[in-house]
């Protein structure tokens, strides 16, 4: 029986897809005979704020010792905050960090042979490497944990991809160097490195040679889905549109409610989610619809556990995916659901998205990379100052997007089953979450 530390800034009862990924392999490792012990923190995601449950206990200590489904859980308090302050991030960053070396006494008396630890962020997993030199100075000798790091996003690249970091500019080109050089640094003091994309694992091979990096897909338990069986849609009946997944700026969901008119294309749009733009989302609902009298295509309904998410998607025509900008090695976790449900899929998005779409034949995409589609300028569409270039681009963009959303609706009940029955196939054989921890079980034997 081995002793497996994983580290992680998200756990249940946190949703999301790294809180879903990490109980899952924890509890799927327990399983194989070992015993796992995870270190994480307090739940906040994604709304930046503890969860009520854990508010009380977190003004009476700083550390808390849970179980959950057997798994040994201790958490850590640190500064959570979803804030799209630079500053702030990094400050919640930085107490993350620091948090976690209060988990040495723990860890020491374990004494892990594998520790794991997901990223992003990036800095906390310096605190483990840090860690993980402590207690093979404190043990006997010859004792030297395996160290596996998790990745989910590329960082210091997201900054890039998000233009938070202007390479034009001196300093900003100076700070991604730096930052550069500090995520070398972390990946050759690894063993392995496990990734959720093949962008992310092309990305490290090119970094550090001779590290050996395995994929291992967020994926779903396709077992545990509803999976939809009539692709009718009767006569007039608008198509249903479903969005399962986080409300925030990066996603680009508010800007699609407001340009695009949904009745005209004849088309509702189901959103099931949180996040920091939830609010603005709610409010353009009341302002649009519930105050004015006017038909509703726009709904919004709270966040629910996965487990009630594989139940209710069956229920929609189609499940609508955004990526408003390309982020290198990210694989939205709402395309393995809509798989697992059988539903035909309408991206937004490029890069190994629009790739697996297309690959498996799952639905409609819509590259804005190739189309350099730019969602935000259509609130601005007829202000002055705008070239009239920039406006019959805009004006473009948005009869692509809402000619795709008709085109799918006008599909034949057929060939939206074979996107829906394509997508469900390739849940069940290459994306279920046992076929993907069969890709790293070697890791940890």
């Amino acid at each position: 029986m081995k002793q497996i530390a994983i580290f992680s800034p998200n756990y249940s009862p946190e949703l999301g897809a790294c809180a879903s990924r990490i109980q899952h392999l924890a509890e799927r490792l327990q399983k194989e005979g070992n015993q796992v012990t995870v270190y994480t923190t307090f739940p906040n995601y994604p709304t930046g704020n503890i969860f009520s449950d854990y508010r009380n206990l977190l003004s009476k200590k700083i550390i808390h010792r849970e179980n959950i489904n057997g798994i040994k859980v201790i958490r850590f308090s640190f500064y959570p905050s979803n804030s799209s302050s630079s500053f702030v991030r990094l400050f919640s960053m930085l107490t993350l960090a620091l948090s976690w070396f209060f988990a040495f006494p723990s860890l020491k008396k374990q004494h892990p042979s594998i520790i794991l630890v997901q990223s992003p962020p990036l800095l906390p997993v310096f605190t483990v490497w840090i860690l993980s030199q402590l207690i093979k100075l404190n043990t006997q000798k010859g004792y030297s944990p395996s160290l596996i790091l998790n990745l989910s996003d590329l960082y210091p690249r997201v900054l890039l991809d998000l233009g938070r970091i202007n390479l034009d500019k001196i300093k900003g080109h100076t700070i991604y160097n730096l930052l550069l050089n500090f995520e070398a640094f972390i990946y050759k003091k690894m063993d392995f490195i496990i990734g959720q994309s093949d962008e992310i694992v092309d990305y490290v091979k090119e970094i550090v040679p001779s590290m050996p990096v395995f994929l291992y897909r967020n994926g779903v338990y396709s077992q545990s889905f509803k999976v939809k069986e009539d692709y009718k849609i009767k006569g007039r009946e608008p198509i249903k549109l479903v969005y399962a997944g986080l409300l925030g700026v990066a996603q680009g969901i508010l800007e699609v409610i407001e340009n695009i008119d949904f009745e005209k294309v004849n088309a509702q749009l189901h959103l099931y989610g949180n996040g920091n733009e939830r609010d603005l989302i709610e409010k353009f609902i009341q302002t649009k619809f519930l105050n004015t009298g006017k038909k509703q295509t726009v709904f919004l309904y709270d966040a629910i556990p996965s487990k009630e998410i594989a139940q209710k998607l069956a229920d929609y025509d189609a499940a609508i995916i955004i990526q408003k900008k390309q982020i290198l090695g990210t694989v939205p976790s709402k395309i393995y659901e809509a798989m697992a449900a059988g539903l035909p899929i309408l991206l937004f998005g490029s890069g190994e998205s629009a790739y697996l779409i297309k690959k498996y034949n799952l639905g409609i995409t819509i590259s804005t990379q190739t189309s350099n589609i730019s969602l935000s300028s259509f609130e601005h569409l007829f202000v002055d100052t705008r070239t009239l270039e920039d406006k019959m681009k805009s004006i473009a963009d948005k009869m692509v997007i809402e000619f795709k959303i008709q085109h799918l609706k006008k599909l034949s009940s057929k060939e939206r089953q074979i996107f829906g029955e394509n997508g469900r196939r390739a849940a069940q054989y290459s994306f279920d979450k046992e076929v993907q921890f069969k890709n790293i079980k070697e890791l940890f034997d």
